[in-house]
Formats: C-alpha cells, structure tokens, sequence
C-alpha cells in the first residue's frame, strides 16, 4: 500500500543451536526456518493477480508445513525469499512472476551525504 524501501539481511549461520532469535509480536507472527531452495520451486506454490495503478501484479503464496504447523509465507516475504533463492542457487523462479513497475526519481548519497536526484 506505501511506497517503502525494505533491507534485507543474509547471513549464514555456523551454530543454529546457538541462535536464539527474539520475537517481535507486532511484526510477525512466528520465527521458523524454511529451506530456501523452496522459493525457486514451484511446489507448495500458489498465487493470486491483482490490479493496482492500472498494472497487473502477481502475490506470491507459499504453503510450508514442520512440526504439524501451517504456515504460509506470502507478499513482501515472499518476494524478498524469491530473489534472494534466485542469487543463492543462480537460477530464476520455476514460474513467472509480475512486478508492479514505478516510476519514482533514483537518489544517491554523495560523499557529503546530501541526497541527489
């Protein structure tokens, strides 16, 4: 619904055991782990088209299920795993995906740190 920049954050964990994520309640319902490699596949995938600005757009859905829990991982997440699996394995999605296209202004931070245009 807003324009939003979001930065994601990849890493590899050497001891799982050890790491002990806090959940945050008024940002996400649960902390469970996937394989990424899902996200490239399309199994456990469904999708919905929406109209927005006059642009076509697909939602991305992912069923998962461990330890007799559902979950579905969808929208922003999904999109965020989807190209992060596509740099990991190398490799585009098994199945098409529509993006909104903007047109909004590019910036950069110059070595004063002022934005430009």
């Amino acid at each position: 619904q807003h324009l939003l920049v979001v930065v994601p954050i990849v890493g590899i964990l050497s001891d799982i055991e050890g790491f002990k994520p806090v959940l945050n309640i008024d940002e996400v319902d649960d902390i469970f782990d996937v394989p990424l490699e899902m996200f490239v596949k399309d199994e456990n995938r469904r999708s919905e088209e929406r109209e927005r600005m006059g642009q076509v757009f697909t939602i991305q859905y992912f069923d998962y299920e461990k330890e007799n829990r559902k979950y579905v991982i969808w929208g922003l997440t999904a999109r965020i795993l989807i190209h992060a699996a596509s740099i990991v394995y190398q490799r585009p999605p098994d199945f098409v995906e529509r993006r909104l296209q903007f047109n909004l202004p590019k910036y950069s931070i110059s070595s004063s740190g002022s934005a430009t245009s």
